[in-house]
């Protein structure tokens, strides 16, 4: 390995060893505020706002809370490739294609090179308020702004295509994730009646998440997570410190 080698090497671990510094923080900021949010039911919350609203003179409820049951609307919506009603999805079309180039070798030599390329066609999302539904009632959800977790894959195929020449089209990939109606949720966030209903939605900069997995799946995720970064980050870290300094040793 030459001494660029050594630069490059260290170079790379001390930028994986960045990243992942921020990404240990984050699962852990993201861990601790799963643990320590508490559920309520929908009747604790109703009385705890309405004890709310008959001691407080002005300003709006701000309930920061762990929702669980299943997810009920009023009205759904269809998603445009399953055709399958829920409350929350994203429809994703990307396009394959062939790109043909004309590239010098280190000798100045032209020669093709034919690489295929992923362009996205469309990304959309929609969504409508919904209900989480327990035994005691239920609560409003309102889902815009929320980070999504583990929405059901409902549709997911590749259409190829029979393009012709150097750049042609190989193909459309079209995925679907759904929230589907009836299905358990689990939701962290504030319920408020900022916005002239009470309901949890996105305020600020307080996480805000809808998951279809469990509390118990979620937090185990971010547990392991946290496990792998906290041994690799300070790995990395020295890996390419030592590399670098080797890179100004080795001649």
């Amino acid at each position: 390995m030459g001494n660029m080698g050594f630069f490059v090497g260290g170079g790379v671990c001390i930028l994986i060893a960045v990243i992942g510094f921020f990404v240990l923080g984050a699962a852990r900021r993201k861990q601790a505020d799963i643990v320590g949010t508490e559920t309520y039911s929908a009747a604790e919350i109703a009385d705890t706002y309405k004890t709310s609203k008959e001691e407080m003179l002005d300003g709006s409820f701000s309930f920061p809370c762990e929702l669980k049951g299943t997810a009920a609307a009023e009205a759904y919506l269809t998603a445009p490739l399953s055709r399958k009603r829920g409350v929350w999805y994203r429809s994703l079309v990307e396009r394959q294609r062939q790109v043909t180039e004309l590239v010098a070798d280190s000798q100045g030599r032209r020669q093709r090179r034919v690489s295929q390329v992923w362009e996205t066609v469309s990304d959309e999302k929609d969504a409508v308020d919904f209900y989480v539904v327990d035994a005691s009632g239920r609560t409003k959800v309102a889902i815009k702004g929320a980070e999504v977790i583990g929405a059901h894959v409902v549709h997911d195929r590749f259409e190829p295509e029979r393009g012709i020449g150097d750049n042609r089209v190989l193909g459309y990939r079209k995925q679907e994730w759904l929230i589907p109606e009836g299905v358990n949720v689990y939701a962290l966030g504030v319920v408020t009646d900022a916005g002239g209903e009470l309901a949890m939605r996105k305020t600020g900069d307080d996480r805000f998440i809808v998951s279809l997995k469990s509390e118990q799946e979620l937090v185990r995720e971010l547990t392991g997570r946290v496990k792998v970064w906290r041994v690799l980050t300070p790995l990395l870290g020295v890996v390419g410190v030592l590399l670098v300094a080797a890179g100004f040793i080795v001649k």
